[in-house]
């Protein structure tokens, strides 16, 4: 190269002195592409000439105006030359290029790469050569709107695109496709040529409009789709004969770690923007497209209870998220046959253990209802609990508590909780209530009962009954019943403690709301001021002046409301024995004088008493029996006389013969009376006689009787072929009566009516107007909290309001309008 710069008006001069140094630059044909190198060759010295060649030839203001000048009339300071050069330059990288020589030995993947890291490397030196020429001319020309004009490094790869790279993308992109097939395979390959060449791809992706602008059309043209494409082939491929050799089980690992790979560790090759198309692929074509096989393995995996592949099935299939509702689903049906087919397994279970410890061969003919009906409500109660427990375990350690399947587990618990063998048998009418209400009320009573034995007690919590109760579409039911069971414990004292009662009342409260437990906490606040009223009768009798305690015996009233408990008045003709009389008038006095306008109305049928019976043998202490108010009226009888008939028990006492049968039942079982002639027909015959057992022989000196009161003795006795039971229930009147959960179906029935009454006039007063389906629907929405509402339910309530002009049908036979 010459010392001598050239002349900067010589165009040829000039290029002739830069045109080697490109050459340097660029490298020739085998020149190693070391950056080193070009740094060598180029030289403070040459670089400093080259550039200023350049800068002189561009900024000279002594040539005139030639060819190139596009207007003659511009001020001679404002020509900015250098089309001529950039024109040159052009020529001279387009020939450069097309001069490439493969070898013979290396295939044209990496002929390209080899010579792409050369000539880029050259491009980023030979863009800092011209740089004053990008400054000025290049950036005055696209100021212009010359978008076809470029800086110097852009010029170099928009040149080897169209030379070097247009014509064989195709062949290109093919090897590159072969290597990523072989590592695929197993095969070592020379990723840094893979990953150069797909590079090259993002980086010949040019805007002509905006440099800047990262433009990805010829990557995503040119790579994208045809990998993807191939990506799908192989992997639809791969994965049949996979499937056709091995188990889903060992498919769903396998598909993972195929993902797994694709995403981590190639992803070394392409763009970012490939990501998102790619997982989509491998989703279509590894989970989708086996969905079928995939949701059975799921089943079999449920099965198994295998946690740990229960997961990877749904950290699978949870890619593509149109899968999980369809997997949801069949983890909500799984759920529920699991429900119910553990129910059924109970029951079995229950039935068996019945006939094999049972003694007497009769109990074989035992109808399978009255089975069901021993069913003890802890079994029950836990049976429901452990399968939610199961699954609510499943949910959070391999569905990551995923709300679709939160929902899952507690649909198919709302469902098998409330609907199984047990809890509505075959043939049950579609009306009916389930029994599960009924049941978790009883284990209810049990947790909170003194009586209950320690071992039944043992893992048995207020937890539970909550647990359950969430799943309870009957809570009304629930509440009916737990609302007898709770008067039990608080008339006869049972309960374990004040405190754990008030817990459950405030949980329940909490779980739906105040009205749903406000009969509950009126029934406390009852018993309450009971006790109140108990301490003033005490302080009042024992400050009258004829007080003894033979007179006044100790009492403990109960004041109720009426609307609140669930006992229904009876008027019973019984005559209260003269030992009572003293205490229930001035007792009466008392609460007429504290309360004036009040009505006491007695529940006698409920009432329990102590008694102390001197009927041992001599020298033993008396005995002491909790019996009935009707069983006291009974045994009082007997001071006087040891044998009594049945004529004369109902003479003295005005108890009708149903009550004192009843009555008598558990005395006779304890040998405290004997029954002469014997036998439960003869029972209830008014020449029946009845001794008392002098002296009484008993282990234990507390008895207690009132607990074995049989009230349904004459049911029993008229639907038998006994003709003097039949002709007493004809000449009585009285009719079969109702069972008590027959009582509570019919109370819930009537309150259920109301309920929805209330509802629709409340919606109706405030539409005015409504459509027939939307008043139904709104009716739903309301009751869901308390009970499940039949669609013909809420219409008996609809007509029951028309019929009293409450709500009045509108022309077009849709519709109903509430009159106000």
């Amino acid at each position: 190269m010459s010392d001598v710069l050239p002349r900067s008006d010589d165009l040829d001069a000039t290029w002739n002195f830069i045109e080697p140094v490109i050459s340097q630059i660029l490298g020739r044909d085998g020149t190693p592409s070391l950056a080193k190198r070009v740094d060598k060759v180029l030289s403070p010295t040459m670089y400093m000439e080259v550039y200023t060649a350049i800068y002189n030839y561009c900024v000279d203001k002594s040539r005139s105006s030639g060819q190139f000048n596009a207007d003659k009339q511009e001020s001679q300071s404002s020509i900015l030359v250098g089309s001529e050069i950039y024109q040159r330059l052009g020529r001279y990288l387009r020939d450069y290029i097309k001069n490439f020589e493969k070898s013979d030995n290396e295939s044209f993947l990496q002929f390209y790469v080899r010579r792409w890291k050369r000539f880029t490397v050259g491009a980023i030196f030979l863009n800092h050569a011209f740089d004053y020429m990008n400054r000025y001319w290049v950036q005055k020309e696209r100021s212009d709107g010359k978008r076809h004009i470029f800086d110097v490094n852009t010029l170099c790869l928009m040149t080897w695109k169209e030379v070097m790279f247009d014509p064989k993308s195709e062949v290109l992109v093919d090897e590159i496709l072969k290597e990523i097939t072989l590592e695929r395979d197993g095969n070592i390959v020379q990723k840094g040529d893979v990953t150069m060449a797909i590079k090259s791809f993002v980086a010949l992706g040019i805007d002509p409009q905006d440099l800047k602008k990262l433009n990805l059309n010829v990557y995503i043209q040119v790579f994208e789709k045809p990998f993807l494409r191939k990506t799908e082939a192989y992997y639809k491929q791969y994965s049949t004969d996979y499937l056709t050799t091995r188990s889903v089980t060992e498919y769903i690992f396998e598909a993972k770690e195929i993902i797994s790979r694709e995403e981590k560790a190639m992803a070394v090759y392409w763009d970012d923007h490939t990501r998102k198309p790619l997982s989509e692929t491998l989703n279509s074509v590894l989970i989708t497209e086996h969905a079928p096989k995939l949701e059975s393995e799921f089943i079999v995996l449920l099965d198994s209870r295998d946690n740990g592949k229960i997961s990877a099935v749904y950290s699978l299939m949870q890619r593509d998220f149109t899968l999980l509702p369809r997997l949801a689903s069949s983890y909500e049906e799984y759920i529920k046959r699991c429900g119910e087919s553990e129910i059924s397994h109970l029951i079995s279970v229950h039935k068996a253990s019945i006939f094999n410890n049972s003694e007497d061969q009769t109990s074989n003919k035992t109808k399978p209802g009255s089975l069901l009906n021993t069913l003890p409500p802890k079994d029950y109660v836990k049976t429901l609990l452990d399968v939610y427990r199961t699954f609510r375990n499943m949910t959070n350690e391999c569905f990551q508590n995923d709300p679709l399947f939160a929902k899952a587990l507690d649909n198919a618990c709302r469902s098998y909780v409330n609907s199984n063998e047990f809890a509505l048998p075959v043939g049950t009418p579609r009306s009916a209530t389930s029994k599960t209400p009924e049941m978790l009320a009883k284990y209810s009573d049990q947790l909170l009962k003194k009586s209950t034995k320690p071992e039944v007690a043992t893992d048995m919590s207020i937890d539970d009954i909550m647990m359950l109760f969430k799943f309870l579409t009957d809570k009304d039911a629930f509440e009916s019943h737990y609302r007898r069971l709770f008067a039990k414990r608080l008339i006869h004292g049972t309960s374990t403690n004040d405190s754990d009662e008030e817990t459950v009342i405030q949980r329940l409260q909490s779980e739906n709301s105040m009205e749903y437990t406000g009969k509950i906490t009126k029934m406390f606040q009852d018993v309450r001021l009971s006790k109140v009223l108990e301490e003033d009768f005490d302080v009042m009798i024992k400050g009258l002046p004829d007080y003894t305690k033979q007179k006044y015996p100790e009492l403990q009233p109960f004041i109720l409301a009426e609307t609140m408990w669930p006992f229904s008045y009876q008027d019973v003709d019984f005559k209260l024995p003269p030992v009572l009389q003293p205490s229930y008038e001035k007792l009466e006095e008392m609460y007429s004088n504290k309360h004036n306008g009040r009505v006491l109305k007695w529940l006698w049928p409920l009432c329990r008493g102590e008694i102390r019976a001197d009927i041992g043998k001599p020298g033993r202490p008396p005995f002491q029996f909790t019996v009935t108010l009707f069983q006291i009226s009974i045994l009082l009888q007997f001071n006087d006389n040891d044998v009594l008939t049945l004529e004369q028990l109902q003479e003295d006492t005005n108890l009708s013969v149903q009550n004192i049968a009843a009555a008598m039942v558990p005395f006779i079982k304890f040998k405290l009376v004997q029954q002469l002639p014997p036998g439960l027909e003869n029972l209830i015959k008014p020449e029946t006689q009845f001794r008392l057992a002098r002296p009484y022989k008993a282990l234990k000196t507390k008895i207690n009787f009132a607990s074995g009161v049989k009230n349904d003795v004459l049911n029993v006795l008229a639907s038998s072929s006994d003709v003097h039971a039949q002709k007493l229930v004809a000449a009585t009147g009285s009719t079969k009566e109702l069972t008590e959960n027959e009582r509570i179906e019919r109370e819930l029935g009537a309150e259920r009516q109301i309920f929805l009454e209330a509802c629709i006039v409340r919606i109706m007063k405030s539409k005015r107007k409504l459509p027939h389906t939307t008043l139904v629907n709104e009716c739903i929405a309301q009751s869901h909290q308390r009970f499940n509402a039949k669609v013909s339910l809420i219409k008996k309530a609809i007509d029951s309001l028309i019929s009293k002009e409450y709500l009045q049908r509108c022309d077009d036979g849709e519709s109903y309008k509430y009159l106000a």
